[in-house]
């Protein structure tokens, strides 16, 4: 071939060549520099300010999680005992956290009210019978009429006020005349399931927490389909990729499994009211006076607190997600920029 045909076949190939390499290493340098800007945004170390807040707000997550379970846990064993006061009075353990409260069986003085305090729990049914320094458990849920009977016999009630209870025979006192024809059962498998969810999404909180301070890769991916992996929080890779996570990523997985906790709260006192209105409307066919049928106070302050205490758990998480967030890499390191 000519020369000069060598010549310009060689300079059309190298301009073209160098073209490519250097577009080529262009990518890669702007690879290169996200990926580092990127890292030094998010594994860089936080200001000693901000990473006291974060410590706070983690500390303060955990404390309210843990006054949640506590009150589920004294919801769920509340009036299983009783308390014998140095006096010789009788009374139901934690009696102030009643779901549902009525008086009834003992006349008073005053007209159409009534001595005795029945108590209705989540796990137990019982009474209280202050002017006779007495107490009993009768059930773990109530079965009226038949608990009010056992009730009547155990504070010696005459016989003839609950005889329609036992057979054709007529009651004298109209209290137990007006439950004669009804029936009512409350059944006891919801409110444990209930209570026990909530125990159990306590524990996942709890234990996630120790997984990422402990063994985060145990915390991998384990969705089959592609679908889920979308949407799944759980990281993904290498024992030592996963190990390697910034923190800014726990907050993410942190606030994805705290959510859970105010569905825990919700779901017993919800189970436990639907139940309680039932009672009460049951009561209120009944034309036996003045039940004074009521939600237990202690019932529904303490389920308010914790259903609030779990919303601010999840409100600390937040917020130490965006402290991790809300700074870069030079406001972490203390330099400011004049405007």
């Amino acid at each position: 071939l000519p020369p000069t045909r060598c010549v310009r076949d060689k300079a059309d190939y190298v301009p073209r060549l160098r073209g490519k390499r250097t577009r080529a290493f262009r990518r890669s340098s702007t690879a290169t520099i996200a990926e580092m800007d990127h890292s030094a945004k998010e594994s860089s170390p936080f200001s000693p300010r901000r990473q006291r807040m974060r410590t706070v707000l983690l500390g303060l997550a955990y404390t309210l999680c843990a006054f949640a379970s506590v009150v589920q846990i004294l919801t769920l064993i509340a009036g299983k005992w009783i308390v014998r006061d140095g006096d010789g009075s009788e009374r139901l353990a934690l009696s102030s956290l009643a779901v549902v409260r009525f008086d009834g069986i003992v006349p008073s003085s005053e007209p159409e009210s009534y001595l005795v305090t029945m108590r209705y729990f989540a796990a137990s049914f019982g009474y209280e019978h202050p002017s006779a320094s007495k107490a009993g458990i009768v059930g773990s849920t109530p079965h009226l009429p038949s608990d009010l009977a056992a009730i009547a016999r155990d504070l010696s009630v005459p016989s003839d006020d609950w005889a329609c209870f036992r057979g054709p025979e007529p009651c004298a006192s109209p209290y137990f005349r007006a439950f004669r024809n009804g029936y009512f059962e409350l059944p006891t498998t919801l409110p444990y399931v209930s209570l026990v969810y909530a125990l159990v999404i306590v524990v996942f909180v709890l234990l996630a927490e120790v997984l990422i301070a402990v063994r985060p890769s145990w915390l991998r991916c384990q969705c089959y389909f592609s679908c889920f992996k979308r949407v799944c929080p759980c990281p993904r890779g290498s024992r030592p990729e996963i190990e390697a996570l910034p923190s800014v990523f726990w907050d993410r997985y942190r606030l994805w499994t705290w959510c859970m906790l105010p569905c825990a709260a919700f779901l017993p006192p919800f189970v436990l009211a639907l139940n309680g209105l039932i009672v009460m409307k049951f009561l209120q066919r009944r034309e036996a006076g003045d039940m004074n049928a009521r939600f237990g106070t202690g019932f529904v302050v303490l389920q308010a607190m914790c259903f609030g205490a779990s919303f601010a758990a999840v409100l600390c998480v937040y917020l130490r997600r965006r402290l991790g967030r809300g700074s870069s890499w030079m406001a972490q390191q203390g330099v400011t920029m004049k405007q």
